[in-house]
């Protein structure tokens, strides 16, 4: 719990009453633990303040360094590229588009999700 920054108080309060943070991290902690090769996160920056955010996307990089497969499920594009290989975009539950972070390096990824939410499946 330390390595993802939850305060020392935090290990003896209840999870309950926990922030959205607090409990995003307490997630993460579980995964390094268990010392999870693959890691499933859905909305992980949801209701993170910009700071938060920035922290764990620095903890998923270290994971990301040490081996851990990560899948993350996000609207939020921008973290998507900053953070992933490959980025892929989903319409009406079909995977209309995958690329690499090469592919997408200078790409302008919302015209490139914006596209595809226009077109016909």
């Amino acid at each position: 719990m330390s390595r993802v920054s939850l305060e020392a108080k935090s290990f003896e309060q209840r999870v309950r009453h926990f922030s959205k943070g607090m409990r995003q991290k307490l997630g993460i902690s579980v995964a390094i633990i268990k010392d999870a090769p693959a890691i499933l996160l859905d909305e992980p920056t949801a209701g993170l303040d910009p700071k938060a955010a920035a922290e764990f996307l620095e903890i998923l990089r270290e994971l990301k360094d040490e081996g851990k497969a990560i899948l993350m499920s996000t609207h939020d594009i921008f973290r998507a590229k900053e953070i992933a290989d490959r980025v892929g975009i989903m319409k009406e539950g079909k995977l209309v588009v995958e690329r690499t972070k090469g592919e997408i390096e200078y790409e302008d990824l919302v015209r490139i999700y914006l596209n595809y939410m226009r077109e016909e499946v």
